[in-house]
This record gives structure tokens, sequence and C-alpha cells, in this order.
């Protein structure tokens, strides 16, 4: 509950505002003392949270950090596939057009390799522009070859290289579409992989043969495409849980510091200003003791207006200081400020930043602005120069960037006894922790100086670039520019982490809050539900292509128990997957599987002969490869990598024993390893993922909670300064001078003291209708008590529950009361106990009214 403003007693003298808890930081020549005001038409652009841009990509999410991961798997796996579709280009490159086929084949795979390599800096929207082309360009490849393709191709190479691709650009629409855009595209791409299957096919069914290999492509991607989407989900929830524990946990540690601050301060004027007042008031004490008493009281109140061990500075009044700065130096400047007061991603608590970096900050932009005011125009005094001033805040840090579009200079060419920018810029900001500057200029470029403090985070992920660094606005990127940078400060060896919030030893400053019980992204293998409607469907395709393809693959003469017997047994294996669980599966659940999945390549290896002309004689590899994936996925990448030797092994022993190269079953096999290689990596950069994400998450968690406490603390002092001084100062400083009190200054006294104990003891009832009743009761004589048990949950209708305790007041004109708020839950909310001819109890109910008797 914020704390209301106080209301002025009737005292001698006016109440004294005390001075701000951080003092302004100043810079010279030019100190900060006038507030920037915007005008109507002022470049200064107000001081607000500008809505979220929904172009960038978060740095630190769940979700962010998934879309960089599957882009870059995107990128990986059309490098495999690329490499393994080699053979068949080579093959099929006149038909019917090599440069055609040759245009079309660095588009397919140079596409998502731009796409993983773009991902760390690129925004969401360039991402997305990717996808789309990559998608565009699949669906022109496929239509193009149905259209050119005259006849089929010949026996043995009629399976376009394009189809093999298929998984790719469905697996990279999957990462940004919604859920029925990237199942409605997957169903487009496979359909189209069938259709173009069967215009190629050399085989004597071909349309049989299409229909085979679309609805495989369809299982296979479909497989990827609820990894990927399943993922997204997660991340989702992962964020959402992630902000819901931050915000929590700010609102109490904000709730734990403000109370603790005020408990502290309560004790300051419990015992120094309570008792100097009672002195005086009471006339018991010497006038000289009463004034030394009450200067040294006045000393430690302006004690607690000092700034702390460690100061620092609101974000939002750094900003403020350096608009202010900019209308002095260079009031043509546009100055814009982006979420000046976010902090703990969203947690609604604004963060800080060290005093002493704002200082240097302040310096730096100083030095700044006036080089670009005496130098940007060059020699040319009408030339017209526009300055941009950009201010941002991140959970990263505070970054200010100053651009002109002058004249600019050689940064190497600055002679070393020129110091505005070697000293006063970059070794300004390079001396102290956390702080970095960077001037960027060339000759008719313009100038950039980008000074920051960033907490140093680089050791969580070394590859991560920083987001503080953004190119001038106004002038156009000149690859010749040269950078000049200062390196950081030296790293502290082991990040410094906020002390525990102090918790007192019997009952808790506030009531728990109840955190999401999950707030560190969940491993695939946990998330992964195949229960799920959408699972079973894809189940019931797994049974159905294979029992097409196997129905293709009858040899006439060759006993069909041994195929329908490998059916089963490999169904049954993939069945085994669907189980639900929490937990990676046990082992005897991996040993049924792989036996299972064992059980049914033998019979099917014992079925085939050799030199089988059958299209998809071989169709069991790729179920059994398929099932290794999605063991892989639910955590057991080992056992699936060793299912996938075991397979390697018996296509060689089928080889060699059906009087083949052994060679032969390696090359069946691998045809299958990129799908388990890419699924492999996949699930591997989540897991990398989902480690750095706790770091990550633990430090935003922990820099919430600091910075809610560090906020929580000084507007909590803040306010009961303001309160004790406008209650209590303009006494204190008369009772400093050693003089007789009349009778009215010790009743004063007295009332004043009274009042203190209010705002200690009734704290959510200290509004303004009560302080006046009870003001006025007390010089009518009546003896009133406030008590506040509510513990910080006062009731809802508080305005209406002080008007009906300021009338009751008003009535009494002799006696004591006693007024009570109770503690949250009860069917009362307070109670007035009155003593006062006949003693009575009235209560007050949740509405704010007395109830009737």
């Amino acid at each position: 509950m914020t704390t209301p403003d106080p209301h002025p007693l009737a005292v001698a003298l006016p109440p004294v505002e005390p001075s701000p808890l951080v003092e302004p930081v100043e810079t010279s020549p030019n100190p900060l003392v006038e507030r920037v005001e915007t005008a109507p038409n002022s470049l200064v652009e107000p001081v607000e949270t500008p809505p979220v841009d929904p172009a960038a990509i978060p740095t630190h999410t769940a979700t962010a950090n998934l879309t960089r991961l599957v882009c870059i798997a995107v990128a990986a796996a059309a490098g495999i596939f690329g490499i393994l579709a080699i053979p068949p280009f080579l093959a099929q490159a006149g038909n019917p057009s090599a440069p055609a086929a040759a245009i079309g084949f660095a588009v397919s795979f140079g596409l998502p390799v731009a796409l993983g390599v773009s991902v760390r800096w690129a925004t969401r929207r360039m991402l997305q522009g990717i996808v789309a082309a990559m998608a565009l360009c699949f669906v022109l490849i496929l239509g193009l070859r149905f259209l050119l393709t005259a006849e089929p191709m010949p026996a043995g190479a009629d399976i376009p290289w394009v189809i093999t691709f298929t998984g790719v650009p469905c697996v990279a629409v999957a990462i940004f579409a919604r859920v029925s855009v990237a199942w409605g595209f997957t169903l487009l791409a496979c359909t189209l992989s069938g259709i173009v299957r069967f215009r190629t096919s050399a085989e004597a069914h071909p349309a049989l043969v299409g229909l085979a290999d679309g609805l495989y492509s369809l299982l296979l991607v479909s497989v990827f495409v609820a990894f990927t989407l399943a993922a997204r989900r997660s991340a989702t929830r992962v964020d959402n849980a992630a902000l819901l524990t931050r915000q929590a946990e700010a609102h109490r540690a904000a709730q734990v510091a403000g109370r603790q601050e005020r408990l502290t301060i309560d004790a300051l004027v419990h015992d120094s200003v309570i008792s100097t007042l009672l002195m005086a008031g009471l006339d018991r004490t010497p006038p000289e003791v009463v004034s030394e008493h009450a200067s040294k009281t006045l000393h430690q109140l302006d004690a607690l207006r000092t700034p702390p061990v460690e100061p620092v500075v609101l974000v939002s009044e750094a900003a403020r200081r350096i608009g202010r700065l900019v209308q002095q130096i260079a009031p043509d400047a546009a100055v814009r400020v982006d979420n000046p007061s976010r902090a703990g991603q969203d947690a609604n608590i604004e963060r800080t930043v060290p005093s002493a970096a704002v200082a240097a900050i302040l310096g730096a932009v100083g030095e700044a602005l006036r080089n670009s005011v005496a130098s940007a125009a060059g020699h040319d005094p009408i030339r017209t120069v526009h300055r941009a001033v950009a201010i941002l805040s991140t959970t990263d840090g505070f970054q200010v960037t100053i651009s002109d579009d002058g004249v600019g200079f050689d940064p190497a060419g600055v002679p070393p006894e020129r110091l505005g920018i070697a000293e006063s810029i970059l070794g300004r900001m390079a001396r102290l922790p956390d702080c970095a500057a960077h001037v960027r200029s060339a000759p008719g470029r313009g100038t950039d100086v980008v000074v920051a403090w960033a907490p140093d985070r680089r050791s969580l992920d070394a590859t991560e670039p920083s987001p503080l660094v953004e190119p001038n606005p106004l002038v156009k990127p000149n690859p010749r520019v040269e950078l000049v940078e200062t390196r950081r400060h030296d790293r502290r060896a082991t990040e410094r982490r906020p002390e525990p919030v102090p918790q007192p030893d019997s009952t808790p400053l506030v009531e728990p809050v109840e955190t999401p019980p999950e707030t560190n992204p969940a491993a695939l293998a946990r998330t992964l539900d195949l229960t799920t409607p959408m699972a079973r469907l894809i189940l019931a395709l797994f049974v159905l292509v294979h029992g097409l393809l196997a129905l293709i693959d009858i040899v006439p003469g060759r006993p069909l128990a041994l195929m329908f017997g490998a059916l089963l047994a490999i169904v049954f294996s993939g069945i085994t997957l669907m189980r639900p669980m929490s937990q990676p599966f046990p082992r005897a659940q991996v040993a049924l599987a792989l036996a299972l999945s064992g059980v049914g390549a033998v019979l099917m290896f014992v079925y085939l002969p050799a030199h089988n002309g059958v299209p998809f004689a071989h169709w069991h590899l790729g179920a059994i490869t398929l099932i290794l994936v999605v063991l892989a996925a639910r955590g057991q990448i080992r056992s699936a990598w060793v299912g996938y030797a075991v397979l390697t092994l018996l296509a060689v022993a089928w080889a060699v024993a059906t009087g083949q190269s052994g060679l032969l079953g390696v090359e069946l096999v691998s045809r299958h390893a990129g799908t388990l290689l890419a699924g492999t990596l996949f699930v591997v950069g989540l897991s990398r993922t989902e480690r750095h994400l706790q770091v990550l998450n633990q430090l935003d968690l922990d820099r919430a909670r600091q910075d809610a406490t560090t906020v929580a603390a000084i507007r909590e002092r803040k306010a009961q300064l303001r309160r004790v001084n406008a209650l209590a100062r303009p006494t204190l400083l008369r009772l400093a001078e050693p003089h007789a009190l009349t009778a009215a200054e010790r009743a004063q006294c007295l009332l004043v003291e009274a009042s203190l104990r209010d705002a200690i003891r009734g704290r959510a009832l200290f509004l303004p209708p009560v302080i006046d009743a009870v003001q006025a009761a007390r010089q009518r004589g009546v003896e009133v008590t406030v008590l506040d048990d509510s513990a910080d949950t006062p009731p809802e209708q508080l305005d209406t529950l002080a008007r009906t305790v300021a009338d009751v007041l008003d009535s009494i004109e002799h006696g004591r009361v006693t007024v009570r708020l109770l503690p949250a839950g009860r069917a009362d909310v307070a109670t007035l106990v009155i003593e006062s001819g006949t003693p009575r109890i009235l209560s007050v109910g949740p509405e704010g009214a007395l109830r009737t008797p």
C-alpha cells in the first residue's frame, strides 16, 4: 500500500521539505540545475514506456532462445540434406535445365543457411521474410518440376533431389507461423512432393508410388513440425511462468524492503522524535536538555537523507538529467527515450543505475554534444546538422547514443594531445566497472558516440552479441568507417549477487506470494506430450504409411508372415513411445522399444531377397530411424544412437549374407542418418538452451529482486521522511532553540507526538478525514487510540471506512475511543470501542459502513 500524503497539522512553522535521498549528479562545466519542460513543439520526447515492438526479438526469453536454436537447427539440417542431395542433383542437373536446376539448388539450401547465420542479429520480421522466401521458393521449384517434367526419369534415379528437402521449409515455417498455417503448409508441401514423385517415377504404378512417397514425407515432416510446435508451446509457458515469478518476487521483495525501511524509520521516530516531543510536552525536562535532544534528532533525520553506501539513480531520473543536459548544450537535438523504466522483464519495477555510471555517462554525453556543436558543421557556417540522442534501457544495461550527420572525422588521425575523445569520453567510461564507450566516424559520414553501462553477462554465453550498439540513424552505413572503442574494465571473477532479503525471526513481514511451480524450461523429454490428439494422429499416420509401404513391398514367393510380423513389431515399438511420462523413459521401456525395433529389422532382412527391385523395399529402415528420433527427443540420445549402430550392423550382415557388398548395407542405413542427426542436434541444442536460460532466469530474478528492493526502499524512505518532516520538523526546529515553552507550545508538542503515534500504529487509517477528526477530538479532551492490525492488507473500501470513523469521532465529546483495523479475512473490517457514557463497541462491515446492532 502506498503511504498517503501527509496531512498538515496546525503548527506554527510551515513544513520543511526534505532533500532527495539520491543527490543530483552534477557535471562540470554544465551543472544540471533546471528541469527540462517538454513544450508542444519540443524535440525532446516525453519519457515514457513505448509499446513493445513485435518485430524485435527479446534477448533473454525462452521463446527467443528457442527461435535461435531452431533456426540454427534448420540451417544445419539444410547443410546435411544438401550434402546428401548432391549425387541426385548432379544426376538430374540437366533435366530440364542445368542453369535453372543450379539456381534452385543454391536457393533451396542457401536461404536456410542465411536464416541460421542471421538469427543472431536479425529482427523477427527479417527472419520471417527469409522463411517466407524459403517456403515460396520450395513451392515454385516443385511446381516447375511438375510442369517441366514431360516423362518419367531413368529408373534408379527417379527421385527428384528437391523432395528430399521437404522437411526444412516446413520446420522453418513452424518456427514463426500460427499452428494452423504451419500444418497447412506441411500438408501442401508433402502433397506437392507426392505429386512430383508421381510425375517422375519410373515404376510400374507411379500413382501408388507418389501416394506412398507423399504420405511418408508427411509422416516424417509431421514429427519434426510437432516437435517444433511443442517446443514453442513450452517456451511460451516458460516465459509466462518466468514473468509471473519475477513479478511476484519483485512485489514480495518490494513489500519486504518497504516495510523494513518503514520499521527502521519508525524506530527512529519512536526513540528520538516522539521522546523529544514528550519531554517538551510534559514539561519535566530543562529547556536546554530538550534543545539538545531536538538538535540530535534533526541531525539523525538529516542523516537518513544522505546517499547510501552504493548510491543509485532511477532510470527515469537518469533519462531526465540527460534530456536536461541536451537542452542546455544542443537544444536542437532530437531526444528519443526507449523503455526508460522497464526492469526485471516487465516486472513493473523501475530499475536503477549506479550514480557513478550516471555521472560518467553525463560527462561523456556533454563532451560529445559540445564537440558536435563546435565541429560537426565544419567550416560551413550555414550547414544544417541534424543531431539525435537515443536513450535505451534494457535488462542488459543503460545506453546513450549521440549521432549527427556532420562532416565527421578520422578517429585515427586525432592528435594524442587532444583529450576530448580519448579522456573525456573513452577514458572516462573505461575507468568505471561495466562501462564502455565507442566512437565511430569517417570524413563526410557523420559521427556516432555510444556510451553505456552494461553489467557483465557475457560470461554466460560468450557467443551472444551485445544488444547495446545501434547504427547512426541519420547517416548511411559506410563499410570504411573505422570503429574506435575501449575495452571494458577488467571483469570481476564472480558476479556479485544481491544480499538476501532479511526476514524477521517471528511472523513474516508480508503474506507469502505463490510462485509458479515451473520457472525454468522443462526438457523436451518432459514437455513433448505424446498423448494429445495430434500425437495419436501422427501414430495412426505412422501405421497407415508403413502398412501401405509393406503392401507395395510384397515379393512374390516370400513368406508374408515375416513381413507382417516385422510390421507389427515396429508398430508396437512406436506405440511404446506414446506412454505419458514426466521423466525420460526408464531402462526397461527403452529396452522394450529397441528390442521390438530390432525384431522388426531382423524379420524384414530375413524376408528381403538380394537385388530386390521393389521401390520401398527397405521401408523398415526409415520407420525404425523415426522411432529412434522420437526416443532421442524423450531424452534417450545415447540409446537412440546405439540402436542406429545395431541397425547398421544388421544391414551390413544382410548385405553380406545375400552375397552383396557390406558397403551396400552402410549406404542403405546412411540415407536416414540425416534424419536422426537433425533430431539429435535439435534435442542437444535445446538442452544447452535450457541450461543457459536457467542461469539467465535466475540472474534476471535476482536483478528484479534487487531493483525492487532498492526502489521500494528509496520510495518508502522518501515517503516516511516527508511525513515525519511535515509533522514534526517545524516543532523540532523550534525546540532546538533553548527557551521556556508556553502552555500552547507544550500542547502542540503532545498533539504532534500523538499524531506520529497514529501514523506508526494506525498507518492505514492515517488519512485526512481520520486525522482531522482525531485532532479535533483530542482538542475536546477525548483520548483517542488508532491501531492498524491489517498487516499491509487494508480493506478495499478504505475511504468509506475513514469517513465512517471520522463521523463517529465527531460525535464523541469526552471519554476514550479505540479505533482498530482488524486483520484481513474477518467478517468485520474494523471496530470502535467507545468508553463515553454507556460503553459500547461498534463494528464496521466490509462496505465501510457501521453494522446495525
